[in-house]
């Protein structure tokens, strides 16, 4: 009963959050400077177009570390995007990996990547490794990401192509968890309605409970939690290449 009344009191911050969201694949993706590092790479998740990463990109930007976001993921419009198979889209950023490097002369680029924006980095390195080739993925920093997959997946992947993906102990999260080596970071937000705290959770250790947080938090929340997101992906990616 009580984990019932805590689960419904999260119900309000996910709606709110689902809403901010969906209105922020409406506007246009912000245009980074280019730097003269090598950038970070920002991968947006299910639902969101490259835009849903603009306040996240600033405060890290401000931070010191130049950004470039991952392109909007099939199928495109508003929040119907990133809503593909999870390898179609690491198939797509594995292409725009390729083109950043030949632009700015970088072998490989860290990344940070919201809900199934980690197991696309993580899929798109593995399948540079099956493949023999050099990978153009370095270190990861994850924000809520379903390791364990998404409780509801399997009803779901009828109307939601990813879903096939989120199945708990499906083909496609044992081979990103193969490369969970990469992840430098695991953020995970405690209040989230989505996805529950285990399944965004990899070792302690290796894991940054974000108190008070629900899944849209890092990337379209409070300033005070986008800022906060910015400060652990700078804290644990920055370096110089």
């Amino acid at each position: 009963m009580r984990q019932s009344i805590a689960y419904a009191k999260t119900i309000p911050s996910y709606i709110k959050g689902s809403v901010k969201q969906t209105l922020a694949t409406l506007i246009p993706s912000r245009r980074f400077a280019p730097g003269t590092d090598a950038p970070l790479v920002l991968v947006p998740g299910a639902f969101c177009t490259a835009s849903v990463m603009n306040r996240l990109g600033r405060a890290i930007e401000r931070l010191g570390r130049p950004i470039v976001v991952a392109p909007t993921f099939p199928y495109f419009l508003s929040a119907a995007a990133n809503t593909c198979r999870i390898q179609d889209a690491a198939t797509r950023l594995l292409r725009f990996l390729e083109t950043l490097s030949a632009e700015r002369g970088v072998s490989s680029f860290d990344l940070a990547g919201h809900s199934n924006g980690g197991l696309i980095a993580l899929l798109a390195a593995a399948m540079q490794e099956d493949a023999g080739e050099p990978s153009r993925v370095g270190r990861i920093v994850t924000m809520a990401t379903p390791f364990g997959g998404f409780p509801l997946a399997r009803p779901l992947h009828v109307v939601l192509p990813f879903c096939r993906d989120l199945v708990s102990g499906c083909e496609t999260l044992r081979r990103a968890g193969r490369m969970q080596h990469l992840v430098a970071r695991a953020l995970a937000a405690d209040r989230d309605t989505l996805i529950p705290l285990s399944r965004q959770s990899l070792a302690p250790e290796r894991t940054t409970v974000m108190r008070g947080f629900q899944h849209m938090d890092f990337i379209v929340g409070e300033e005070a939690r986008v800022q906060a997101t910015a400060t652990e992906v700078n804290a644990w990616l920055f370096q110089k290449n």
